[in-house]
């Protein structure tokens, strides 16, 4: 689940996004080849690059027809589920937004990447899946 709200006041765009721990942890240790321990004692000291190294590689915005890049802020555990938090400044209106999620898709041949978005106070949610991983919506 990805929720994308843009804050109109704040010109930013924040992204939230919640996966399980188990399939991020399976995720990032095939790509990047490292034991990463999620929410343990022994969690790798870089966890936070690889995990941002990964969201720029699967998941885009496009605002206005144009790439946005975004901040990683951070990530929190709950239980069994990680939260990864991002956000965008500088976003002056929004007229369209593309969104590509391709995140678990390489290991989980069934994952759906559902999109929550609350933009110009029209709420939206569709589901991204591999064979139809990006939405365009217009305002």
């Amino acid at each position: 689940m990805t929720k994308i709200n843009y804050v109109k006041e704040e010109k930013t765009i924040q992204i939230t996004m919640r996966f399980f721990i188990d399939d991020v942890e399976t995720i990032l240790n095939k790509r990047f080849k490292k034991e990463f321990e999620l929410n343990t004692r022994n969690e790798h000291i870089e966890t936070d690059k690889f995990i941002n190294l990964y969201i720029n590689q699967k998941f885009y915005i496009k605002i206005n027809q144009s790439k946005i890049n975004y901040t990683f802020l951070g990530k929190e555990y709950d239980n069994d589920v990680i939260y990864f938090y991002l956000e965008s400044t500088d976003i002056d209106s929004v007229k369209s937004i593309e969104v590509k999620n391709r995140m678990l898709f390489e290991e989980f041949n069934e994952q759906q990447n559902f999109i929550k978005t609350n933009i110009n106070n029209q709420k939206n949610t569709f589901v991204l899946l591999t064979n139809n991983d990006k939405e365009m919506l217009n305002f």
